[in-house]
């Protein structure tokens, strides 16, 4: 089965960089043998039918008569013919491009997250044209506005979207918009996320059990990520505490952060027995950080992560973390969207796929 496009620029930027990419805005190639590009009135010519016949036979084949049909595919293998499906989309308004909006795709919960969606697309006639916006918590509706040129088939964000003029703007598009993590009852159009507060419940809980009381959440902390920290606190509540500290931390991390991280929770929290981390990077770097300094995890300090990325289970002492199917959010997604744009009503138009707690033997003492 072949593998369809995908373009990973931002949408506007792509019209300034076609020309460069060998791509005109016309709906032809050049003719091999000749020395002008092939256009619809040929292959129309060499068929003996209309320019029209032949464009419905291309996008739309079922409403053409088999033996048209067959002269009109005849004669774009004889002249080869194919469809800049850029053009088409901007000329026609059927665009058969889905924008997908990744506030990092360095991030590999995302790229996982990408992955599925991609996969969900494949053999489909529809495109992924992937832009990195940041970790911006209220994207404006300014972002957004490139999209109108390409008339997107529908859009992807990795992120809910709360700004008020924004979701009025993507509203107004009138195609499929599919939003991704984040936990709302009132999605722009529909929303398939991970179960962000559950994870943070189960940790809190296990923590809670373990018997830390002086405990400390270092993470993003902005909307996007505060139904992590509500299920946290929910989980640590029948215990009759709460987290101690909430270290914010927006953006990219690194191991480093994670380090640097560990030392100011000791400075603000000097009896602190437990960190729960929002990424896997960042706890990596913290329980570096803990050795180096002579104080043994769990035995001194727990240590805890969220995503379960493929290291957690072999570093030492191995990582407890919040495992989250991110391949299955993306793939998930993508076939909900996919079902919208080939015409098909969505019951649920919100989903969420469950997480699961790793316990390992970053916190295990009882």
């Amino acid at each position: 089965m072949e593998r369809r496009a995908c373009y990973s620029v931002a949408p506007n930027f792509l019209i300034a960089l076609l020309p460069y990419l060998g791509v005109s805005l016309t709906d032809s190639y050049p003719l091999k043998g000749a020395g002008r590009p092939v256009r619809v009135e040929d292959v129309a010519r060499e068929a003996g039918v209309s320019p029209i016949t032949v464009s419905r036979a291309l996008r739309t084949p079922e409403k053409v008569k088999p033996e048209t049909l067959e002269r009109v595919l005849e004669a774009v293998r004889r002249t080869h013919y194919q469809v800049n499906a850029i053009a088409s989309s901007l000329r026609s308004g059927q665009s058969t491009f889905v924008s997908v909006f990744v506030a990092n795709l360095q991030n590999q919960h995302f790229a996982a997250a990408m992955q599925g969606a991609i996969d969900a697309f494949e053999g489909s006639r529809f495109h992924l044209m992937f832009a990195q916006t940041g970790y911006a918590d209220d994207l404006s509706a300014e972002r957004f506005k490139a999209l109108l040129p390409f008339r997107p088939a529908a859009i992807m964000l990795t992120g809910a979207v709360r700004d008020a003029g924004t979701r009025e703007f993507l509203a107004d598009l009138g195609v499929p918009v599919m939003e991704m993590w984040g936990e709302q009852p009132d999605p722009v159009d529909m929303l398939a996320s991970s179960g962000g507060r559950e994870g943070g419940y189960l940790m809190g809980r296990h923590l809670g059990e373990q018997g830390y009381r002086r405990i400390a959440y270092v993470g993003q902390a902005n909307h996007g990520s505060a139904w992590r920290i509500d299920g946290f606190i929910e989980g640590l509540k029948p215990f009759g505490i709460e987290p101690a500290l909430i270290l914010p931390m927006e953006g990219m991390q690194q191991i480093e952060d994670g380090v640097a991280a560990f030392d100011r929770v000791l400075a603000e929290l000097p009896d602190c027995d437990a960190i729960f981390f929002g990424s896997d990077v960042t706890a990596a770097g913290a329980v570096i950080r803990a050795l180096e300094r002579g104080m043994p995890v769990p035995e001194r300090i727990a240590i805890a992560g969220y995503g379960d990325l493929y290291f957690a289970a072999h570093i030492q002492p191995r990582l407890t973390s919040v495992h989250v199917f991110d391949y299955e959010v993306g793939k998930q997604a993508g076939q909900m969207l996919l079902r919208r744009l080939n015409g098909e009503s969505i019951a649920q138009p919100v989903i969420q796929v469950p997480v699961r707690l790793e316990i390992r033997g970053s916190t295990t003492r009882l």
